[in-house]
């Protein structure tokens, strides 16, 4: 007698472990700084705001599996690259989402400081 027992969730967990490393690379985050950028351009475009151009975003590996965010702007297009930055972490995978909510927290803290 054999017995067949199929587990379904385990393709799941192995699909989700999939994406915690791709999250993890860099051309992962690459992805997601392009995705940013290129939604933050729009937005300033639709406001017809020049400050748009100037807004660029990239990841660069510091260290191995250390990661740092960076962006450049002019004053006026920040608030497009946060709002571009918050739609993107509902869809990241939860590694890219924790890597780019540091990057907000910390612009924002700088915002902050007198």
């Amino acid at each position: 007698m054999t017995f067949k027992i199929e587990v379904k969730g385990l393709k799941e967990i192995e699909r989700k472990l999939g994406e915690l490393q791709e999250g993890l690379t860099l051309d992962g985050l690459r992805r997601w700084a392009t995705e940013i950028e290129t939604d933050a351009k729009a937005a300033a475009a639709q406001r017809s705001l020049e400050a748009g151009d100037s807004i660029h975003v990239e990841v660069i590996e510091a260290k191995p599996k250390e990661f740092h965010v960076t962006a450049r702007a002019k004053e006026e297009a920040w608030p497009f690259i946060v709002e571009a930055t918050r739609n993107k972490l509902k869809v990241m995978p939860l590694t890219s989402r924790a890597i780019f909510s540091a990057f907000i927290d910390r612009f924002e803290k700088m915002l902050k400081k007198p």
